[in-house]
Order: C-alpha cells, then sequence, then structure tokens
C-alpha cells in the first residue's frame, strides 16, 4: 500500500493530492492517504475527492510512503509523517521541484531521520520555463481508458473564457453537430455565469467536478485553449488522453503546447473553425490519431515510464505481485445472470420516491435483472415490505457539522454497493453528489426518474447540470396535459404514463377490509374516513388533522383514520377522539381504497391513486417551496369536478366540505365522475422496461461499436 501525503498547506496541494492518489488507483494500484494528513478545512469538492481513499488503521511494515510537493517540507509534516509511521523504518518516494541539488540532500536528510530510511527523493524541476508540463508538486500519470470509445464522437472545450461573444457563438455552432457530442471544462465562476445566462443545454463541467480518470472516459477528442501552467489536474486529464490514444488539439494562440509535446495535433485558435476542423481533420483519421499518440513520447513519460517506480514500491507479498485497488471493472457475467440494478430513492416528504421505485422494480424480470436498493431509514420498511434488498443509508441530522456529511458517508456506501452493478436508478428532485460521483466513478448507465410539476420558484439549475451523467431520462406524466412540463429536451428523455399503484380492491374485499376495521377498534360505523396530511415533515399540518378530528367527533357513524408514514411524527391530541384512531403504515393505499372519502395532501403518488383508484377526496395541498406545486395539481382536478379542494388555511371550509361529501352524496358523485375519464395508461411497465433495456445494454451496442471502429479503420 502507497501512503500518500503533500508537504504542502493549501487548499490546492490537498486537491492535488486527491488527484494523484486517484489516478494511481485508477491504474489498478493500491494507494490511500492517511486521514492525519488532511487539514480540517476543506471545500465540499474535495472531500468528495479523498472520501474514497481515506483511511486511519495504522500502516503496515510493507508499506511506503509517497510525499508531493517535498520542496516545500517543514517541521510540522515532518512531525506528522513521524507519527503516522509509527517508530517503524519506512520507505519513502519524495517528489519536488528543488531549488538546487544541496535542497535535495536537505530533505533526504530531513526524511531520512522521521522515517528511519533513506528515501527516493525525485527533483521534478523543469529548467526550461517555456515548458508547458513544468511538473511541480508530483508526477503526471497517466491512466488508459476503461471503456471503449463512444460510437457517436464527443470533443471536450478546455481553457475557454465563457464571457468572451465569439466562444458563445462558436459553442453553440459546435452544440448544433450531428457528427460528434460536445462538452466544456472550465472554471466554477464561467460555468455558473453560462448556466445563469443560457441554461443547461451545453453539459459543462468544471475543474473540481470530477477526477481527471473519470472525465476522459467521457470524451475522445480533447481541444486545450489555454497553456496548461500549473493545473495539476488538467495534466493528468492529459495524460490520460495520451495514453489512451484520445486526440489532443492545440488550440492555443502560439501553439506552444504542440512544439513541446508531440502528442498534440495542431488546432484552429478561433473556435468557430473548431467543428469543421473536426469533421474534416479529425474523424476521418481517428485511428491513426489515436495510435500516434499512443505511441508519443508525451504518452510514455506520463504511462510506464511515471508508474515504474512507483509500481516497484507498491509490489507486497514474497511473489512482487502489484497490490490491486479497488477500482471498478465491469464483472464477467454469465450471459443469463441477472444484471445488478442500484435504485436509489431519496428520502422526500413522504415514501412516493420510494414508492415509485418499488412499483418500477416489481415490473422486471427478476431473472435478467437483480434489483437492490440503497434506502434512508423512512423509505427501507417499504421497500422491504415489496420483499427488495435495502442497504441503509444516513439521513441528514442537525447534528451534522456540515449540510452533506451524511451524503459524504452516504457516497462510500453507495459507491461500495455500485461496485459490481450495470446500471443504477435514481429517483428525485435534487441529484446528489453521491449519485453523481457513484455514476461517473463506475461509469453507470444511470437513469434519472425524474416527476415534474417543479414550482416556479424552485433553483434546479444544479439537478439539470448533472442530467449529463444520465443515459436515459424517465418521466412518469401527470394524469392531465397541462400539469406535464418540460425541464430537459433529447432523445434521451422518455416520457411514460403516470406510476401509479393498481388498486388492490374489489367491491367484496372493500367490504371485508371494513368489516375487519370495525371489529378491530370495536367502533360500528357507516362512513369510513381516511385522513392523509402528513406528520409534520413538510408542513405542519397538526392543525388541519386536528380539525377533522373535531368535525368527525360530532358524528358517531363515522371512524376517521388517520393514515401516517412510521417515520412520521406525532401529537397527542389526536388520540382522545373516541371516532378517530390513528395508524402508522406502508400501506395507506389499501384503507384509502376502503374509504368513503379521502382528506389528503396532493403529492403525486396520492393525486394518482385518487383518480385511478376513484376515491372521492377533498385536496389540502402541501405548499413548503421544495416541494412539487401541489395547488396546481389540486386545482386541476377540481376544475374538473373531480375533487374538493380546501387551502391550509380554510378550515370552516373544510368542516362545510366534509358534510357535503358525506351527507349530500357527493362523494358517490365524484367517484362515478373518476370512473368515467380517459386515464393515461400506466407507466409502471414502461419505465421498467427502459431500466432493463440500459442494464443489458453492453452487449447490444458492443456490435455497432466493433462495426463503427472497424469502418474507421478501412
Amino acid at each position: 500500500m502507497l501512503w500518500c501525503d503533500t508537504a504542502g498547506t493549501d487548499a490546492r496541494d490537498v486537491e492535488d493530492l486527491a488527484v494523484f492518489v486517484s489516478q494511481l488507483t485508477a491504474a489498478g494500484m493500491s494507494a490511500c492517504i492517511h486521514v492525519h494528513a488532511v487539514p480540517g478545512e476543506l471545500g465540499r469538492n474535495t472531500q468528495f475527492d479523498l472520501a474514497p481513499f481515506l483511511r486511519e488503521e495504522p500502516i503496515a511494515p510493507a508499506d511506503q510512503v509517497v510525499l508531493l510537493a517535498a520542496h516545500r517540507l517543514k517541521d510540522a509534516k515532518l512531525a506528522e509523517l513521524s507519527r503516522i509511521a509509527g517508530g517503524t523504518p519506512r520507505p519513502c518516494s519524495a517528489y519536488g521541484s528543488f531549488a538546487s541539488r544541496q535542497a535535495v540532500i536537505a530533505t533526504t536528510a530531513k526524511l531520512s531521520y522521521v522515517l528511519g530510511q533513506d528515501p527516493h527523493c525525485v527533483d521534478l524541476t523543469v529548467r526550461d520555463p517555456a515548458q508547458p508540463e513544468a511538473w511541480e508538486n508530483g508526477p503526471v500519470i497517466g491512466v488508459v481508458r476503461r471503456s471503449t470509445p463512444a460510437v457517436s464522437p464527443r470533443l471536450l472545450v478546455a481553457g475557454l473564457s465563457l464571457a468572451d461573444p465569439r466562444h458563445v457563438a462558436g459553442l453553440a455552432g459546435l452544440a448544433l453537430s450531428r457528427k460528434f457530442r460536445t462538452a466544456v471544462l472550465t472554471d466554477g465562476q464561467n460555468k455558473r455565469d453560462w448556466i445563469s445566462a443560457r441554461g443547461n443545454g451545453l453539459p459543462i463541467y468544471h475543474y473540481g467536478e470530477i477526477l481527471p480518470a473519470s472525465l476522459a472516459e467521457r470524451a475522445e477528442i480533447c481541444a486545450l485553449f489555454s497553456p496548461l501552467n500549473t493545473n495539476y489536474r488538467l495534466k493528468c486529464l492529459v495524460a490520460n488522453f495520451a495514453v489512451s490514444g484520445g486526440t489532443l488539439l492545440d488550440c492555443t494562440q502560439d501553439h506552444a503546447i504542440a512544439r513541446t509535446s508531440d502528442a498534440f495535433l495542431k488546432g484552429p485558435p478561433d473556435l468557430a473553425s473548431l467543428g469543421p476542423f473536426v469533421t474534416t481533420e479529425v474523424l476521418p483519421n481517428l485511428v491513426a490519431l489515436g495510435t500516434h499518440v499512443r505511441g508519443s513520447t508525451t504518452a510514455g513519460r506520463c504511462g510506464d515510464e511515471a508508474l515504474r517506480e512507483l509500481r516497484k514500491a507498491a509490489a507486497s507479498g514474497d511473489d512482487g505481485q502489484i497490490a490491486v485497488a479497488s477500482r471498478r471493472t465491469r464483472p464477467d457475467r454469465p450471459a443469463s445472470k441477472a444484471g445488478k440494478l442500484v435504485f436509489m430513492p431519496t428520502n422526500g416528504v413522504g415514501l412516493g420516491h420510494a414508492q415509485r421505485c418499488v412499483l418500477i422494480a416489481h415490473e422486471l424480470d427478476r431473472a435478467s435483472v437483480e434489483p437492490v436498493f440503497a434506502a434512508f431509514p423512512s423509505c427501507a420498511g417499504l421497500v422491504k415490505a415489496y420483499g427488495f434488498a435495502a442497504m441503509p443509508l444516513f439521513a441528514r441530522s442537525a447534528l451534522h457539522a456540515q449540510s452533506h456529511e451524511n451524503d459524504l458517508a452516504n457516497y462510500l456506501r453507495l459507491r461500495a454497493l455500485a461496485q459490481d452493478a450495470q446500471a443504477l436508478a435514481f429517483d428525485g428532485g435534487y441529484v446528489f453528489d453521491s449519485v453523481y460521483r457513484t455514476v461517473l466513478d463506475h461509469r453507470l448507465r444511470a437513469v434519472w426518474v425524474r416527476r415534474g410539476l417543479w414550482q416556479n420558484e424552485q433553483d434546479n439549475t444544479i439537478s439539470l447540470d448533472r442530467e449529463k451523467a444520465f443515459e436515459r431520462v424517465i418521466v412518469p406524466s401527470e394524469a392531465f396535459g397541462e400539469l406535464n412540463a418540460i425541464y430537459s429536451e433529447g432523445a434521451h428523455v422518455h416520457p411514460v404514463g403516470p406510476i401509479v399503484r393498481q388498486p388492490a380492491l374489489t367491491a367484496t374485499e372493500r367490504a371485508k377490509v371494513r368489516e375487519r376495521l370495525s371489529e378491530r377498534y370495536g367502533l360500528a360505523f357507516e362512513h369510513l374516513v381516511v385522513t392523509q396530511l402528513g406528520g409534520g415533515v413538510a408542513a405542519d399540518r397538526g392543525a388541519q388533522i386536528q380539525a377533522v378530528c373535531g368535525m368527525l367527533e360530532r358524528r358517531t357513524n363515522v371512524l376517521h383514520l388517520v393514515l401516517l408514514w412510521p417515520t412520521a411524527a406525532l401529537e397527542p391530541g389526536w388520540f382522545r377522539w373516541s371516532q378517530t384512531r390513528v395508524v402508522k403504515t406502508h400501506h395507506a393505499g389499501v384503507l384509502a381504497d376502503a374509504a368513503d372519502l379521502c382528506v389528503t395532501a396532493v403529492g403525486y403518488n396520492t393525486f394518482h391513486e385518487v383518480l385511478y383508484g376513484a376515491r372521492a377526496a377533498i385536496f389540502v395541498p402541501q405548499t413548503a417551496g421544495f416541494m412539487d406545486d401541489q395547488r396546481a395539481r389540486a386545482a386541476a382536478a377540481f376544475d374538473r369536478g373531480l375533487a374538493g379542494l380546501v387551502e391550509p388555511h380554510q378550515l370552516m371550509t373544510l368542516e362545510r366540505e366534509i358534510s357535503r361529501y358525506l351527507d349530500g352524496g357527493e362523494g358517490e358523485t365524484l367517484r362515478q365522475r373518476i370512473a368515467a375519464l380517459d386515464l393515461p395508461e400506466r407507466g409502471n411497465a414502461k419505465a421498467a422496461k427502459l431500466i432493463a433495456e440500459l442494464t443489458h445494454a453492453d452487449a447490444a451496442e458492443e456490435r455497432p461499436a466493433r462495426a463503427d471502429r472497424a469502418r474507421r479503420r478501412r
């Protein structure tokens, strides 16, 4: 094992250390970072970069220390290295850019003293100031890509100022090409400004968003419009292209990179000319260019030459075999064995996301697809009730020092669960860092199940930006056309019918459920009313629930059930009413199907269960800013005469509506109207088919990919 550290003290040094270890790991070497080597204050992206590589166990006797930025070695780092080494003589490789030979000797002596063994000290100083590949802190290591090139080539444009109007027009032209697909790599501010002004139509990455080994998998051509300078992350990305035979274009004004690196082809400095150049000069020659780049001096220097000494250091055991890290490779599965599919529903207000996932999973052919779940505590019971395995995730807590700390832990869990998976299906409005990075780390075929009807004031730019990681977006539609908003377009977006539970009760079964309820609670009733307004998670509806309890207390012929998810909060006042019973259950739908009236919020699942189950309902919309637009959904049904609508503050109106439905026969009228509707076909099976196709897409897509590569060779 290589225990890697840096003598640098800046946040950028720690970021470079994370990149270095990720490159080693992607190259198949066993490398990590001791937790004591990491400072406490780090940016969010750097924390996620580091998380998979942190260890706190003692260093084994055969392990070695690798130190970056050794030319900046200070006493504090020497003391830390001494503690980590634990008093055992420890081999060390130290990399840095030293001012003189005497500086190398001094650093060697200090490390020898604290580690008990002479280190292997490597001076990376480049004496030519015009050399763009001046590597200051550590060696640049190239990693051969794991996936085969895409059938439709992908171009990554890096180093642009997106504020330049010429570049704006040029990128717009590149995005229209049908010969190749375009993405942009830039800094965070440029990306934010672009998305704020022009939306998410063009895939844009910022430098800290994705590690070089993963980003290099997502393009075959890289065009640089600015010098490499000291950006270690960008240098590693270029090295990955070089050793993999990707096409590298130097589009700087003076072509300084191409003059010093034989891996680069001179490209047009004018972005408007890049599209025609790629189409006429690059695409027809991709195979020949790849052969040239793999044989270049740059590829050799970044590949085996850079790894040779480190591979020797990482060798362990009597046979000298390289210790292979936990780097994801696609498993060799027999063709008949089920492909592993990870479902990850977010922990929303209720369990709507989880219920959609289990409904889809229920439609899958278990002989060909093996669904497993990563679920939050609120969802785990529901998932297991449907017979699926569920790995628990960490919910957000006020005890966490940072809002994303639970997601850091979930990233490690989800990453481990998906290690041997073929695909991942995520259901939620916000694409977590854990989901986004797991998909990219493991090259998973990813599906985003994204229900719509976001509120107008919601800012969903981050999630829509991360859509670029998903091969398919499945959009469960709403029952009524005016509720179906379009957030993104393209061949990858697949609208399906509403994903909704099939009503479970026949007339006979409904009567039996009501009979059993009467026996269980010792109440003879004529009317069954259920209230599903939540348990105070998204918005406090305790007042409305209490009001309904009071209204129905005067009706001795009514049984009132307050239905809650098992994780919902309770109010003691709900238990004082003789006609009301509080029920925590994952099977609220069965009880609602048996009811004469439902007083309910208007979440996606509940709304469509009302329509597809022909229930009489009074809608009381939840209005929290982070939720979907329940008021619009309720209004669409109310305007059609299919449900009642009462605003949360209208308690007197709610009492009148309940009386009208129970005493005036309005409930039966609504059921008849709903039953006469021509509703869209349910989308459960179609969504399952779209996901199953991706889970087993490797073999189907390899044939045209091989044919395309053969055509290029000819």
